[in-house]
């Protein structure tokens, strides 16, 4: 096992070095594992880099390394389930799908990628039979031949032979049943022998005396054989890394923009001097058997992290602000795939705003949106509507529906309107004539009492 634990130092060496870490701190299969690897011929600080990485409880990039080089020299020698059969001569077998490499347990459903590898042990017993035959003074039991062979299917599609099969998943189907299928064939001779009997003493040309020799009669051969089988049942994993970015203002220095990504389970937005780290998964050992066999398991725990930056999120959408954009990159990760992207740091400004054709409106009327510059494709949004559009267009009033927005490139606008009933129009029409009225006749009440006061 030495070699492979050393295929995983060079991600433990990320990591900061423990000093002589204790394994009786840890438990169960942690336990396990870690006594496994103090007992390797490696250094203790190596076994220390080893040992923090695995047991790091918030890792957020699955270590398929460590977990293909443990499950695949695991010495299993037993049914890991303690399932067994037999038939005549063939005793003890049993056949055991040990992992999909590389896979993640998510929600109890295991998920793999289109490329996998799956591995599989198997073992038996050939015990002969014993003892003496009917009619026979002796029989003897040889073996002649034996064999078996191992049949690999996934959706009955056979797929390998070997016990470590690397295949490619070719028409994406969502639910995939693993079948690994062992046939074993026992084939032996037996020889039977029965007694015969000789004249071992004359006298007067009779035989007067006798001896019985067990002597070789015939041979037969008897073969025995044995069908079982295991499955496992997984899902295909489904998705699809992918992003965009766009700048959207620079200013004093200072430069505005917009990153959008989707179905990743870590996103690394990083500058020269700054960086942005949304980790939404954590990664665990999880362990089956007295083997310790060993399987990701994913779970949800999101993370932020971040230096030097101002971030906005927005579901999906990171709107960032930062000093210096030099090295920008984008790094996007999920279970099993990962990709790198530069970023494109240039930027055009766009000047955008909108009207409409007046500002008070009733119910149901027509509020016309005008867009400029008139060739920009702009989304807008009134109320519970929105519409792409270039130079123009109209929504219904809704009443007190007010806002108006519009969205280019990460940038927004609004404009306000005025949207009220009829009647209320009406109602406000007439106080207004009311209270007119009204202070009419104050102020010539007040001039009449005024001039009387005179006479």
């Amino acid at each position: 096992m030495k070699k492979q634990i050393l295929v995983c130092l060079a991600l433990a060496l990320l990591f900061p070095s423990a000093i002589a870490l204790n394994c009786n701190s840890l438990s169960g299969g942690d336990l396990y594992i870690c006594n496994s690897i103090q007992s390797t011929n490696l250094s203790q600080a190596e076994k220390d880099l080893l040992i923090a990485d695995i047991f790091n409880k918030n890792k957020t990039i699955p270590d398929f390394d460590f977990i293909y080089s443990w499950n695949t020299n695991l010495n299993i020698k037993n049914s890991p389930d303690n399932k067994y059969q037999s038939n005549g001569s063939i005793k003890n077998a049993w056949v055991k799908i040990i992992s999909l490499m590389p896979s993640v347990l998510e929600d109890n459903i295991l998920y793999i990628p289109e490329q996998v590898k799956i591995l599989t042990r198997y073992n038996y017993d050939v015990v002969l039979p014993s003892g003496t035959a009917s009619g026979d003074c002796k029989t003897s039991y040889s073996l002649e031949d034996k064999k078996e062979s191992l049949d690999l299917y996934v959706n009955s599609q056979l797929i390998g032979y070997d016990q470590l099969t690397a295949f490619i998943i070719k028409d994406n189907p969502e639910n995939l049943n693993f079948i690994a299928r062992l046939k074993i064939e026992v084939k032996y001779k037996v020889d039977h022998y029965q007694n015969k009997k000789y004249c071992s003493g004359y006298k007067d040309g009779k035989c007067i005396k006798y001896k019985t020799v067990c002597e070789y009669r015939s041979t037969n051969y008897q073969t025995d054989t044995l069908s079982l089988t295991d499955n496992l049942n997984a899902k295909l994993y489904r998705n699809q890394l992918n992003s965009s970015f766009k700048i959207t203002d620079k200013y004093n220095g200072i430069t505005r923009g917009i990153l959008e990504a989707n179905n990743f389970t870590k996103l690394i937005l990083s500058f020269n001097n700054s960086f942005y780290r949304d980790n939404r998964y954590i990664y665990s050992l999880n362990y089956t058997s007295q083997y310790y066999i060993l399987t990701l398991k994913a779970e949800k725990a999101e993370n932020i992290d971040f230096k030097n930056i101002n971030v906005n999120k927005e579901n999906n959408v990171f709107t960032f602000t930062v000093k210096d954009t030099s090295n920008c990159k984008i790094e996007l990760f999920d279970h099993f795939n990962s990709i790198t992207k530069n970023c494109d740091l240039s930027y055009n400004e766009t000047n955008f705003s909108i009207k409409t054709d007046k500002t008070n409106y009733y119910k149901t009327d027509t509020i016309k949106v005008y867009i400029t510059p008139s060739d920009v494709l702009v989304n807008v949004t009134y109320g519970n509507q929105s519409k792409l559009a270039k130079n123009y267009t109209e929504f219904k009033a809704v009443l007190y529906e007010n806002k108006i927005n519009a969205k280019l490139n990460g940038e927004e606008v609004n404009w306000f309107v005025n949207v009220n009933k009829k009647e209320n129009a009406a109602l406000l029409r007439n106080l207004v004539i009311l209270f007119l009225l009204i202070y009419i006749f104050y102020k010539a009440a007040k001039v009449y009492y005024l001039k009387s006061l005179r006479t």
